[in-house]
């Protein structure tokens, strides 16, 4: 019984690989079962009896990279000491990631961003991530403010900017892969944050 769970799981996350690279090549419109179930080298009967639905499965795509980048996330932020200033660069080189950045997932993370037939049904969830990270992001700044009344709202009106720039980078990753240099983005980002607090950030 064991090995039938470990061989279905495993089943789903190939067909879930599958859809992603679907996706990037062929956009939501263009991912049918049949295509999905070519990639993945299995029956389209086979893919029914995991997935019930088209819509099923774009759940499952979006919850595994949500949760891939939850765990790159979480790994940048073990590995940093506990200063705001290591903390906030960790955080960054997270967004840039190559296990996120590929050229795979990126046109799908921006068809659940962009495609108006996704949009609308993920948009609650797509804003619960973001706010999710964001949300640390201003924890970092707001550690790196002299301490005061206006210290969260400062944080904040730091983050909102630095948000905007890291989802342009991501952005000019999707269009120009070979010019994208992630060092470089994380560089600009902290740049950035040391200009809004007049102090140079170590990076």
């Amino acid at each position: 019984m064991k090995e039938n769970v470990n061989i279905r799981r495993q089943r789903r996350q190939d067909l879930v690989e599958a859809t992603i690279a679907v996706i990037a090549q062929y956009g939501y419109a263009g991912t049918t079962v049949g295509r999905v179930a070519e990639q993945a080298k299995v029956s389209a009967g086979l893919m029914n009896f995991h997935f019930a639905s088209k819509d099923m499965l774009f759940q499952a795509v979006f919850e595994h990279l949500d949760a891939e980048f939850e765990t790159v996330w979480r790994e940048h932020l073990a590995a940093a000491a506990s200063t705001p200033q290591a903390r906030l660069k960790a955080m960054l080189e997270a967004y840039f990631d190559t296990r996120i950045l590929t050229a795979e997932k990126l046109p799908v993370w921006f068809s659940f961003w962009a495609d108006a037939a996704l949009r609308d049904r993920y948009r609650a969830a797509a804003t619960r991530v973001e706010q999710r990270y964001s949300k640390e992001v201003v924890a970092e700044i707001k550690r790196l403010l002299p301490t005061g009344a206006n210290q969260l709202r400062r944080a904040r009106h730091i983050a909102a900017p630095l948000i905007a720039m890291i989802d342009g980078y991501w952005l000019q990753a999707l269009l120009n892969p070979g010019g994208f240099n992630g060092r470089t983005a994380v560089k600009d980002c902290l740049d950035f944050v040391g200009l809004s607090l007049g102090s140079k950030i170590r990076n």
